[in-house]
């Protein structure tokens, strides 16, 4: 009776199994390709209480599931029942908690957050489910690949349960703070670079490759070329770097004033909110919005090095005419407050948009 208990278990596990699978790869498709429109629900729950419990309940049965992988005996009948608890509960809860999120109501940020989590959650999950043993035997082979994706899952979790907490307005803050950390990069990138540096350079290898028995310079003439170089003006090259890192530079001190003044005072979207409390659809756009031009800017910065770089003039000064233009437009469309009141960051705003223009005109 024994064998052919444990022949029905396994063959009941190895059902399970692929019955999960099935179902995560589902939702994997759901995630990655995923319909804009969702049904209308009376009186619906609050998406990131949802998501909050949800990834509780995931933490704790990816727990036991690495543990009965991990260790002996073998019981492929607790293993099914773990199986059947994530397909029941908290798989089918973690989407509706993001169905229940949509981006015109939350926010795409939120909404965006999420979807990348689930996915990676979902991932993790099957890499997990196929470290499952098919005997005993089969538990010596697992191991790290078992305990790696249970950190991923437990990493995953703890971040949507503290997302649902603190909300989005440090969601948004991260973000924000994340792009600002990719622009200074782009700065200081800039900074030690020295255009006028790589000109001597490569006049220097031009003619150590042309002359292969060079006479030494006497040490006299040498004090005169250097005296004479450092009395030279800014190369067009290095004048053009100038204005581009003085430009760079004004639209860092955004940041700090943007998170202070507008993301910090943005009405707050947590797992306590009600649904009649949210913010309005055009405050949610504009904060879109706001955290949009905060990404792009430090993919101009990008774009901007890559065509200094180059020796392309005409190129840098068009980039950083629709930079100076987007910081304007961005810094303008949140010059008053979220109550459509004026306040600090008001008259901040229009002396920061004429320190703009100035640059611009220099």
């Amino acid at each position: 009776m024994a064998p052919s208990k444990d022949a029905d278990g396994l063959a009941t596990l190895q059902a399970t199994i692929a019955s999960i699978t099935a179902l995560i790869q589902s939702f994997q498709t759901a995630l990655q390709f995923p319909i804009s429109s969702h049904a209308d629900i009376q009186d619906p729950p609050n998406p990131l209480a949802l998501l909050s419990d949800a990834s509780k309940i995931l933490k704790a049965q990816t727990t036991k599931l690495s543990l009965l992988i991990l260790n002996k005996p073998f019981t492929p009948s607790a293993i099914t029942f773990v199986l059947n608890s994530l397909s029941n509960s908290c798989l089918p809860g973690l989407i509706s908690a993001l169905e229940l999120c949509p981006a015109a109501q939350y926010s795409r940020l939120l909404h965006q957050h999420i979807r990348s989590s689930l996915l990676r959650i979902m991932m993790e999950l099957l890499n997990l489910i196929e470290s499952i043993p098919q005997d005993e035997h089969g538990i010596e082979k697992t191991g790290r690949g078992t305990l790696a994706s249970t950190g991923v899952l437990w990493q995953e979790c703890d971040k949507m349960v503290d997302l649902a907490s603190t909300g989005l307005v440090k969601l948004a803050n991260q973000k924000v703070e994340e792009s600002h950390g990719l622009l200074k990069d782009a700065i200081e990138e800039l900074e030690a670079w020295d255009p006028d540096e790589e000109d001597i350079d490569s006049d220097t290898d031009s003619v150590s490759s042309s002359n292969q028995n060079p006479t030494p310079v006497p040490s006299h003439d040498e004090s005169i070329l250097a005296s004479t170089l450092g009395n030279l003006s800014l190369s067009p090259a290095a004048a053009l770097r100038k204005r581009t890192l003085v430009t760079l530079r004004t639209v860092r001190v955004l940041y700090p004033a943007l998170k202070k003044r507008r993301i910090s005072t943005f009405p707050n979207i947590s797992s306590n909110s009600t649904l009649d409390a949210l913010p309005t659809p055009p405050k949610i756009r504009a904060l879109d919005s706001l955290a949009d031009h905060t990404l792009s800017f430090t993919e101009s910065a990008d774009e901007v090095a890559g065509a200094l770089y180059e020796g392309d003039e005409e190129q840098v000064e068009r980039r950083l005419e629709t930079l100076r233009e987007a910081a304007e437009g961005c810094v303008m469309a949140v010059k008053r407050g979220w109550k459509d009141e004026e306040d600090e960051f008001t008259g901040w705003a229009e002396k920061w948009v004429a320190r703009l223009k100035e640059v611009g005109r220099e």
